[in-house]
């Protein structure tokens, strides 16, 4: 897998390489030399940046929360039907995860920086081609879950003959039906995110959110659909969600009347907004084949160490998943005022860019860490709501501490990553995922399996990522030519 991964890698990089403009006889002033008059301008400057960079990442944190805790309500309700029903549950999400991450995150990441900074006609032409292309990956989605459904669990290790294989076929299954809706969603916001608008999606977020909050409870129970019941609310509560999104998005920008044939200039602006996306998102595409590998790995891993394990997994992932999306909302923030000072060509733009990058890596750890310690003091309690059975509730405070600690690198990496894909670094935002993709699944088959140990793996992914990624921008080469990242200065 990972042997293709780095084959594809290398083809596409230099393809990509080859095809960017170069600009190495532009010779700049230095940042010092041209900015050293200009220091109440700068600070000025840098306050208008720091409330935009939280008028973007608190909207965005409170959106990005509505699906994992649609399903950690999933997760809270089925874990009442008992620890069969919640792994099974588990490795449903975590195959729909993966596949879904496999289209869904190239998509998600190229149209948040391509749409920053865009207006007019190459605005409209990014989203119309955003957006076609995610109505036609959600629906090829769509069809695989639905009539591949059997084969999936059987590479995700629940085979046949495994109680946990119905129960993860009905949800699978049912929550199919809103993956359509799903992949819409994810790309809209992005689009709303990168013109820095990130109230309009949480609005349509919080009503879907609530949507499924109310239906969980009605299907599981008093319809007696069981985990199928937890699938078909998470689907319908989708599309409550991208509908009216959908219908604001094009109020906003009218992508569904654009039409490529009125004049050669729409023509051309449509076929180079084409080109940018699949040249990069060819790249991220890599990128989401390492980070869903390594998920698929060690969520298989997990699988094979029987229901109780399984269902400890599952628990503490969506537990990590929902509260690091804080984390996230920092990536969003960072990428979208990155993108459009792109490139930085002005000792100004290099100096918002460092700032906003300090700004990201400062609040990724203190989010991260303060996340870390409220669950640590509350773990107890917090288990105790997920499920009822002691003996998840005792797997998952076991494996609990080392939970935490891929937690605060999984924030940081939020941040690191959020920095290159704002440079428009495809090349190493790539590099970084596929590395860390590498160590992590040999550290699934060189270390002993358990669940701790399956943990280890993931927490190594996520510091990998980290690293990775700060040495590229650290090193000031590149898109981060004359980057001053000073944290002891304002």
């Amino acid at each position: 897998m990972y042997l293709l991964v780095l084959l594809a890698f290398i083809s596409i990089t230099n393809a990509f390489i080859t095809s960017t403009p170069k600009n190495r006889n532009n010779k700049l002033i230095p940042i010092k030399s041209a900015i050293d008059n200009n220091a109440d301008e700068i600070s000025q400057v840098k306050k208008k940046l720091d409330k935009e960079f939280v008028g973007v990442a608190l909207p965005a944190f409170v959106a990005l929360a509505a699906d994992p805790l649609a399903s950690l309500v999933d997760a809270i309700f089925v874990g009442r039907l008992g620890a069969v029903e919640q792994a099974g549950m588990g490795i449903a999400i975590s195959a729909q995860y993966s596949i879904a991450k496999l289209y869904n995150d190239p998509l998600l990441k190229t149209s948040t920086s391509l749409v920053a900074g865009k207006s007019g006609d190459e605005l409209t032409a990014n989203v119309a081609t955003a957006m076609s292309t995610a109505a036609f990956i959600g629906l090829m989605q769509c069809l695989l879950f639905l009539f591949a459904s059997g084969p999936i669990m059987n590479f995700m290790g629940v085979k046949v003959i495994s109680d946990m294989r119905k129960p993860a076929l009905d949800y699978l299954k049912w929550r199919s039906f809103g993956i359509p809706a799903a992949t819409i969603l994810l790309v809209s916001n992005s689009i709303f995110r990168g013109r820095g608008d990130t109230k309009t999606p949480l609005y349509c977020t919080v009503l879907g959110t609530l949507v499924n909050i109310i239906l969980d409870p009605i299907l599981i129970f008093t319809c007696n659909m069981g985990c199928a019941g937890a699938g078909a609310a998470t689907a319908i509560s989708q599309w409550v969600t991208a509908l009216p999104l959908v219908y604001l998005l094009n109020k906003s920008i009218p992508f569904i009347q654009f039409n490529s044939r009125e004049g050669g200039n729409k023509k051309s602006v449509l076929k180079q907004a084409i080109d940018s996306y699949y040249k990069a998102g060819g790249l991220l595409l890599i990128r989401t084949i390492a980070k869903i590998s390594a998920y698929t790995i060690t969520s298989k891993a997990a699988a094979k160490l029987g229901a109780i394990p399984m269902a400890a997994y599952s628990l503490t992932f969506n537990l990590g998943f929902a509260t690091s999306q804080l984390c996230e909302s920092v990536s969003i923030a960072v990428q979208a005022l990155l993108a459009r000072e792109m490139p930085l060509t002005t000792p100004m733009k290099k100096v918002k860019a460092g700032h906003v990058m300090k700004r990201a890596l400062l609040l990724g750890f203190l989010v991260s860490s303060g996340l870390t310690i409220t669950t640590l003091k509350n773990t107890d309690q917090v288990l105790a709501g997920m499920t009822t059975s002691l003996e998840v509730r005792q797997a998952a405070k076991a494996i609990m501490p080392i939970v935490l600690v891929t937690q605060i690198f999984k924030g940081l990496a939020y941040s690191t990553g959020g920095i290159l894909l704002g440079g428009l670094d495809w090349v190493w935002s790539t590099a970084s995922m596929t590395i860390a993709g590498i160590v992590c699944t040999t550290l699934i088959h060189v270390l002993p399996p358990s669940l701790w140990n399956t943990w280890v793996a993931l927490a190594v992914f996520m510091a990998a990522q980290v690293t990775v990624s700060s040495a590229r921008f650290l090193s000031k080469t590149g898109p981060w030519e004359g980057v001053n990242l000073d944290f002891f200065k304002k």
